[in-house]
């Protein structure tokens, strides 16, 4: 193996493909990236068997066709810190090393055993699902901060998705919570599938830099693929039921509230200095906001609001509700609850692709 390529380009798909390396494992081979020279692009490969990243890097001056594994880490900060010009990388297959040289630099590298690097599996003949990727990742930005990423309940560490014929649709719970967004699209494909929170952050840093990008989806019975702009991410998906999400959705309330989201996020922030858990007090008057801790005093906060039904004294962590309001842009939230101990909703005005439902505080006297 022998090849020229531009230093900025090869650093800039390395730094994506390194996020899929194995950071704690007990097999070496998946520390390494996977270098194949083929069809005047240069494919690199990194997986940790959890999720897997593929990247097809063009303009490439191939001397000599051929693959090898390097270490990830250290190939990926060798590439990086090079000064911004062509680099040669060229496999010595007598001592069993890679040269990285550029203008005034050298290096060389151990390279490990290609025949132990996993083969990943290949799901891309099946019906795919074309979504812009900055409607993608707006998607799972208003949903992914309801799970728990580190529970050991799959369905709270991991956000379905859902295809029909004209959305998808990402659910997000973790039990005091529920996030519902739904992207139009145009698909006939059927599908329901829980992808890891890990994935969704790497998917949400990979994709969306270019708005007007569109990525392709292809979702199998145990992994999901994405590919767009050069690269090629996938991930299993997990194996457990999600809960009947539809039945906490609530249809009827006894009230109501269009609120300024500015003036809210303000005053609840301010409220909490003082304390997590606060009171809202509604009525034709507006929402009263008050919060009390021992140690840290009281606080009180007044908003006006376009108020309809009847009113309320109900108790939120305030921060299930600034959660949701700082995933939107929109000057005003509609805000409707049924009874004290009753689950309420939060959305835009007038849109309903995007909901919050979020379980109240039992208020202390």
């Amino acid at each position: 193996m022998k090849f020229n390529c531009a230093q900025e380009d090869l650093s800039h798909f390395l730094q994506i493909v390194v996020r899929a390396i194995a950071t704690k494992s007990t097999l070496p081979i998946l520390t390494g990236i996977m270098l194949e020279t083929k069809d005047a692009k240069l494919r690199c490969v990194a997986t940790d068997l959890e999720i897997a990243i593929e990247v097809n890097i063009p303009n490439v001056q191939i001397h000599k066709p051929g693959i090898v594994v390097l270490p990830g880490k250290t190939f990926v900060e060798i590439v990086r810190h090079l000064p911004q010009n062509p680099i040669e990388i060229e496999l010595d297959e007598n001592s069993k090393t890679v040269s990285i040289v550029s203008k005034h630099s050298s290096y060389q590298l151990p390279i490990l055993p290609v025949e132990e690097f996993p083969t990943l599996p290949d799901i891309k003949n099946g019906e795919k699902l074309e979504i812009n990727s900055e409607k993608l990742k707006e998607a799972i930005r208003q949903t992914i901060y309801a799970t728990l990423a580190d529970d050991p309940r799959p369905f709270l560490s991991s956000i379905q998705w859902e295809s029909s014929s004209d959305r998808l649709r990402l659910v997000a719970t973790d039990v005091n919570r529920l996030a519902v967004k739904d992207i139009p699209v145009k698909t006939g494909i059927q599908k329901t599938a829980l992808v890891p929170v890990r994935a969704l952050k790497e998917i949400s840093n990979i994709f969306g830099a270019n708005p007007e990008e569109n990525i392709d989806i292809y979702i199998g019975e145990k992994l999901i693929y994405l590919t767009g702009a050069g690269v090629t991410f996938s991930s299993r998906l997990v194996e457990a039921q999600f809960p009947r999400y539809e039945q906490v959705i609530p249809k009827e309330f006894q009230g109501s509230i269009l609120i300024n989201r500015s003036m809210l996020i303000e005053a609840l922030e301010r409220t909490s200095l003082v304390s997590n858990s606060i009171r809202l007090s509604v009525s034709d008057k507006g929402v009263i906001i008050t919060a009390k801790e021992p140690d840290k005093g009281k606080s009180y906060e007044e908003i006006p609001v376009d108020f309809e039904g009847q009113e309320i004294e109900i108790g939120f962590n305030v921060r299930f509700l600034l959660d949701f309001l700082k995933t939107v842009d929109a000057e005003e939230i509609l805000f409707k609850y049924i009874q004290e101990q009753k689950p309420a909703l939060m959305q835009i005005n007038e849109k309903d692709d995007y909901i919050y439902v979020v379980m109240p505080l039992k208020l202390s006297n």
